[in-house]
């Protein structure tokens, strides 16, 4: 299969044309992908690539015995951490822990523990000041986090107070909303309004 296309349709474009209508197994995907000779792939091969799609979230696993099913992961299903991590993406490397952190912290209102950064994408040091044991044990007692289990030794952070990025918080989540609920946005539509009001 030439540079993961088949005839002409990479195969992530295919896989999510054969989920479009429901859920489906491998066996199910990989008849449909090798119905035509042209398009053959291994079944390995095509294991790797939805296991690979479903840590990008692109697609969502589910056990339903006896086999593994695999659904496209719906935009509502993308978790705020994701959603945060999309569009902090092109922020320079060197802040962007900082900058997710900020944002997080503020949203939340709380310390923000390490899990929540790396599902938000930010791996590696984080810039901020690290909670002490028993202010991190105390904390855990207090979340509930649904869906994302908190290891007992995962380090929670809060901003440090030269770190304010309050421009960039309310630019991340208007964008956050405004793709939720489909809002559409004009840049400066406010101001160009009140030009033409005063």
């Amino acid at each position: 299969m030439p540079n993961g296309s088949l005839r002409g349709m990479l195969l992530k474009d295919r896989i999510i044309d054969i989920l479009r209508a429901d859920g489906k197994s491998i066996s199910e995907i990989y008849k449909e992908i090798n119905m035509e000779d042209e398009t053959k792939i291994h079944r390995l091969a095509l294991t790797g690539y939805l296991w690979a799609m479903a840590d990008f979230n692109v697609l969502k696993e589910k056990y339903v015995k006896p086999s593994k099913l695999y659904f496209l992961l719906k935009k509502d299903e993308t978790s705020i951490y994701e959603m945060i991590g999309e569009q902090t993406a092109n922020e320079p490397p060197d802040k962007r822990g900082e900058e997710v952190l900020y944002i997080l912290y503020t949203l939340f209102d709380r310390p923000i523990f390490e899990a929540e950064l790396e599902r938000a994408g930010v791996t590696g040091n984080v810039k901020g000041k690290r909670l002490d044991k028993r202010e991190r044990k105390k904390l855990m007692g207090k979340v509930d986090l649904k869906g994302l289990k908190i290891p007992s030794d995962s380090d929670a952070y809060v901003p440090l107070p030269s770190a304010s990025y309050p421009a960039l918080a309310l630019r991340v989540l208007g964008n956050i909303i405004s793709e939720k609920y489909d809002v559409k946005r004009v840049k400066k539509g406010i101001q160009k309004e009140l030009d033409s009001v005063l």
